[in-house]
C-alpha cells in the first residue's frame, strides 16, 4: 500500500509538472527564435538546440524531489565535437542529455511521429532516421562540422529487458567518416523509473555515467574500422552496467 501510495505521490507530482514546463516551452520558442534573429545569430537550429538542451535540464531538476537525476563524468574534458552512443531503456532517455554542457543534437524517430515535437526536432536540425542511412550520414556530417556533438542510440529502440540489444553500426560508420571520437554513455535506472510501454513513473533514481572516449587500435590491430568502434563501445558500456550492478545499494 506504501510503494502504491509513494508511485500516485511521483505521478502528481511529475506529470503536470511536464505538461505545464513543456508548454512553457512550447510559447516560449517563437520569442527565442525572435530573439536570436535580433541578435543576428546565423544559425537558428543552433538556438533551438540549446533551447531544448535547458528546457531537458530545468525539468530534470525539477523532478529531483521524486525521481533524483545524476551525471558522473568519467571522460573528462570532452574532444568535442563527439558522437556519443548510449544504451536505451526509456522515453526519458533523451532528456538526460539536458544534464550535459555541450551542444548535442539527436538521431531518431518517435519525436518526428509526435506534431508538436516533430517541428522543433526539424527546426533544431535533428536527425530523422526514418529517411535512411544516406540522410542520417549527410545530416550527421553538417551538424559535426557546426561544431555540433550528436547522440545515438545504437540499439535502435529501447530494451524491454534491460540487457542490452544488438547495437546497429551506423554512429560507428559515421565516426569513421569523419574522424570524431565515439563517446559511450551508460544510463542506469531510467528503466525502472519510466519502463517501455508505461505512461507511469515509478519511484527510483537515475544516474547518467559518460565514459571515456573509445582509444584508437594499436598499431598491429590494424585500421580503425566501424565494427572495431562498436566491439568497444559496447564493451565499455556492458562492462559499467555489470559493475554497478555488483555494488551495494
Amino acid at each position: 500500500m506504501a510503494s502504491r501510495l509513494k508511485k500516485l505521490g511521483v505521478n502528481l507530482y511529475a506529470w503536470p509538472l511536464f505538461v505545464l514546463l513543456t508548454l512553457l516551452f512550447g510559447l516560449a520558442l517563437p520569442l527565442i527564435m525572435a530573439g536570436a534573429l535580433i541578435l543576428g545569430e546565423k544559425s537558428p537550429g543552433r538556438t533551438i538546440r540549446l533551447a531544448v538542451r535547458q528546457y531537458g535540464g530545468l525539468l530534470l531538476r525539477l523532478f529531483r524531489p521524486v525521481v533524483p537525476v545524476s551525471l558522473e563524468n568519467k571522460a573528462g574534458e570532452l574532444p568535442l565535437p563527439v558522437i556519443f552512443v548510449a544504451n536505451h531503456n526509456s522515453a526519458i532517455d533523451p532528456y538526460l542529455f539536458g544534464l550535459l554542457p555541450v551542444e548535442n543534437a539527436f538521431v531518431t524517430s518517435w519525436p518526428f511521429q509526435m506534431p508538436f515535437y516533430r517541428q522543433i526536432m526539424q527546426r533544431a536540425g535533428y536527425i530523422d532516421v526514418r529517411f535512411g542511412w544516406s540522410a542520417v550520414a549527410s545530416q550527421g556530417r553538417k551538424l559535426l562540422a557546426a561544431g555540433s556533438s550528436i547522440i545515438v542510440w545504437p540499439e535502435g529502440h529501447r530494451s524491454r529487458t534491460g540487457k542490452m540489444r544488438r547495437f546497429r553500426k551506423g554512429a560507428f560508420q559515421l565516426a569513421v567518416a569523419t574522424g570524431r571520437p565515439v563517446v559511450p554513455v551508460c544510463i542506469l535506472g531510467s528503466g525502472r523509473v519510466l519502463p517501455p510501454g508505461s505512461l507511469f513513473f515509478n519511484p527510483g533514481r537515475i544516474k547518467v555515467v559518460i565514459l571515456p572516449p573509445v582509444s584508437l587500435p594499436a598499431a598491429d590491430q590494424g585500421p580503425l574500422t566501424p565494427e572495431y568502434l562498436l566491439a568497444e563501445a559496447r564493451r565499455s558500456i556492458s562492462e559499467e552496467l555489470v559493475g554497478r550492478q555488483r555494488q551495494p545499494a
